[in-house]
């Protein structure tokens, strides 16, 4: 008997066979907003630090902290009134009731 088979063997399964056209590389020449998600990156770091350093320095609790930062994207989103404060209810939520993001608060 033989050791050789199995898959990719012989007489084993040989995998997916590739495609015989793929197409071509489409234009991006129709993208606008690119620059925008540098001119986000570029604002957030800074809230970000100041967050970080009121909580290093004992200014803010870790709860505080949390709730800080869920403000901020609720309010930093395109959302109206209603719906930020959905989001900010179930972002509470969410941090309240996930046992993973309990353990990274109370490392902190």
């Amino acid at each position: 008997m033989s050791t050789i088979g199995g898959p990719g063997g012989i007489g084993g399964p040989k995998g997916p066979k590739p495609p015989d056209d793929v197409g071509e590389v489409g234009d991006a020449s129709g993208v606008e907003d690119a620059g925008r998600v540098g001119d986000v990156a570029a604002t957030q770091p800074s809230e970000l630090d100041a967050i970080a350093a009121d909580l290093s320095a004992g200014k803010l609790t870790p709860r505080e902290a949390v709730d800080k930062l869920v403000d901020q994207i609720a309010n930093g989103s395109e959302l109206d009134a209603s719906d930020r404060a959905e989001l900010r209810e179930l972002m509470a939520e969410l941090v309240a009731n996930d046992p993973h993001l309990g353990a990274l608060l109370n490392r902190l």
